[in-house]
């Protein structure tokens, strides 16, 4: 029940990882930078870097968890490969602190692993009975380890099921895509978008989203533009 519940709050976490890796995010008085951790061959250690814009002292808690998706279901699991230092600590207002993430696994790696850095803001008790609750606000950050010379190889699909049309990325590559700024197109007329960060469609997996669509059929053909951090996309999709 604990680990079904873990997946559903780091699957909302997800929301808090912007497209951009070089903007900080800002939730509650925390700052954290970058939103994305990404290492090349040979490279096993990075950092987080955090800051303290509130006013009151932050307690935070940091661990790591494997990272894997199956037909686009996020699964996060605890692991012993990667480490974060140190595990939980205090900022004082105005203070900035650093987390390092080391990958301990001598294994070789092949193509890309991936892993989020989770750390949680903890607020301090109630003052006393009666006073106004408080909620922990949690970033998940990705962290990838890669091979030399990997991509990612997208193929698109659609269809319309039970009204709605589904857009499916496989992605046959071992690099994941980092998709974004996703839109649509029938007959030159935008039919469906997501701004922002869409989702990641991991090596060798796939994702779907679905969408509520007028003026759009089997055998439409369609117009998908997206951007993401192998380039950017641009092709056509036949409606199945």
């Amino acid at each position: 029940m604990r680990l079904k519940t873990l997946r559903l709050k780091l699957k909302c976490a997800v929301l808090l990882a912007a497209f951009t890796a070089s903007v900080p995010a800002i939730a509650g008085s925390l700052q954290v930078s970058p939103l994305v951790i990404e290492m090349g061959p040979g490279i096993s250690t990075s950092s987080e870097n955090l800051e303290n814009k509130g006013t009151t002292v932050i307690s935070a808690q940091v661990r790591v968890f494997k990272w894997t998706q199956v037909d686009g279901k996020e699964n996060m699991v605890p692991t012993t490969d990667v480490v974060a230092s140190p595990p939980a600590f205090k900022i004082q207002p105005g203070a900035k602190a650093t987390v390092r993430v080391v990958r301990l696994s001598k294994e070789p790696i092949k193509g890309e692993e991936s892993y989020r850095l989770i750390i949680d803001d903890i607020p301090p008790p109630p003052d006393k009975p009666g006073d106004s609750v408080t909620f922990a606000v949690r970033h998940a950050i990705p962290v990838f380890f890669q091979a030399p010379g990997i991509k990612t190889q997208l193929n698109w699909s659609a269809a319309m099921k039970g009204g709605e049309l589904e857009l499916t990325a496989l992605n046959g590559g071992d690099l994941h895509a980092r998709l974004a700024q996703l839109t649509l197109s029938a007959n030159g007329k935008q039919v469906a978008a997501l701004n922002g960060l869409a989702g990641y469609a991991m090596g060798h997996d796939r994702t779907h989203w679905k969408f509520k669509v007028k003026g759009v059929s089997a055998g439409s053909v369609l117009t998908l533009k997206a951007a993401s951090n192998d380039g950017p996309v641009s092709t056509t999709v036949t409606v199945k």
